[in-house]
């Protein structure tokens, strides 16, 4: 008689308890990105180190699990990804050796590089397959980012005021007194880069990527909101992604390709005329705070020749990090730079530029990789808007700390990390006993 033993369990219940974790994990990553999102808002009116430790916990746990699972999938690009970043974080704690305050290398980590291995959280998400769902988490938040800037707008900065707004740090005004909000975040800049962020991703969920007049809709929305918040280094990046993604996706000879580009060719002329013209009517040509900020660079950056200017001040000497200490009452430069690039020089020296070179360099071929390797697809499109959003954010790091502007950094490192996922094919690596196939 055949008998079946009762320790025997059924595919499916084993297959449906071995992908719990990972449906518990993928929630709970779009909690926190939610959480992320109107966290600027609430620490306007909570200033507590719990609340505000809570999100940096949360994220910090996330990145290990994380990483822990996508290792072994993704380990020719992740030992040397985690080498200059550990490289990096050595680097940058110098300093504290020669007397450098330890608050100051905490905050200038959780606020430059722990969004930074978020990108593990993004390959995670690329290994579980959802893309989509993080495109409609940032289609949410991009509402939510709309809804929030046009109650403002409607309650106006002196009413904001009385609410608790700090006039010139949560909101504030530009030329000819146009209004300048935080939205759900905490900074005009970070409501800016936040929407511009969101927005991009949000053009990846299934209904805009099947339907092009919703995909239009989003990017109209995107500029229209982008241009009523007259951040003007974001509408750079927004403007160096458009043309880059363009040239990426028209790179390869076609008729319809040679028709496209002659017609951007002849309209060319007139879009540059009639923008120009309106930028400059809404002062956003003014060339005035790229003085200033050129003069003051010139006075206040470190000598490269010296031994701070090779290994740099330390990880949050300036740039965000270093207001926010200075704002807790600790003996910090307070200095904002505007500028990503000598933000990196500053804290870890050239040596650490280099680096931070190096890891740049590492994900732009890693992305070209997976850009030529993978079938056009749907999905074949993330390497390339990475590529193209990595050059916008390399061009608007000229005038502005881009990698600091929380939470728009994070999705921006979640999003890199689902376009460098590489999914394994049967035999390229072996599996560990028991691990999940």
């Amino acid at each position: 008689m055949y008998m079946t033993s009762l320790n025997v369990k059924s595919p499916s219940l084993v297959q449906a308890r071995s992908d719990a974790p990972s449906s518990v994990i993928m929630m709970l990553i779009h909690f926190l990105l939610l959480y992320l999102s109107i966290y600027g808002l609430i620490s306007i009116y909570v200033d507590n180190i719990v609340i505000r430790s809570l999100k940096d916990a949360g994220m910090l746990l996330l990145a290990v699990y994380t990483l822990a699972r996508v290792y072994r999938q993704q380990i020719h690009f992740l030992n040397l990804f985690l080498f200059i970043l550990a490289s990096l974080i050595v680097l940058g704690s110098l300093n504290v050796l020669v007397g450098s305050s330890v608050v100051t290398l905490v905050y200038g980590i959780k606020i430059t590089l722990l969004p930074l291995v978020m990108l593990f959280a993004g390959m995670f998400m690329a290994e579980q397959g959802g893309m989509y769902a993080f495109a409609r988490t940032n289609l949410v938040i991009f509402i939510m980012l709309i809804a929030g800037w046009c109650a403002q707008y409607a309650l106006g900065i002196e009413k904001l005021i009385t609410m608790g707004f700090v006039y010139g740090v949560n909101i504030k005004n530009y030329l000819e007194g146009v209004p300048r909000l935080s939205s759900i975040t905490y900074s005009p800049d970070g409501y800016a880069y936040a929407l511009l962020m969101t927005g991009i991703i949000a053009e990846q969920t299934k209904l805009a990527v099947k339907h092009r007049s919703f995909r239009l809709m989003i990017q109209l929305l995107t500029i229209g909101f982008l241009l009523l918040s007259t951040i003007r280094s974001a509408l750079l990046l927004w403007f160096v992604y458009q043309v880059v993604l363009f040239l990426i996706q028209i790179r390869k000879y076609s008729k319809k390709n040679m028709l496209v580009l002659a017609v951007v060719f002849l309209t060319l002329p007139a879009v540059v005329f009639f923008g120009g013209r309106f930028l400059q009517s809404k002062n956003l040509l003014s060339s005035s705070s790229l003085l200033d900020r050129l003069q003051i660079w010139g006075s206040s950056l470190t000598s490269p020749f010296t031994m701070n200017g090779m290994i740099g001040n330390g990880i949050g000497s300036v740039g965000a990090a270093s207001r926010r200490t200075h704002m807790m009452g600790l003996n910090s430069s307070n200095f904002a730079v505007d500028n990503q690039y000598f933000s990196l020089y500053e804290q870890t020296g050239w040596i650490g530029l280099a680096y931070f070179l190096m890891l740049f360099m590492w994900l732009l071929v890693t992305l070209v990789r997976r850009m030529n390797a993978s079938p056009y697809s749907a999905g074949s499109r993330l390497p390339q808007v990475a590529i193209a959003l990595g050059a916008g954010v390399a061009a608007a790091s000229m005038t502005t700390n881009v990698l600091e502007l929380f939470p728009a950094n994070v999705f921006f490192w979640m999003f890199i990390g689902i376009a460098l996922y590489q999914h394994r094919n049967a035999g390229d690596i072996p599996y560990k006993a028991g691990e999940r196939k």
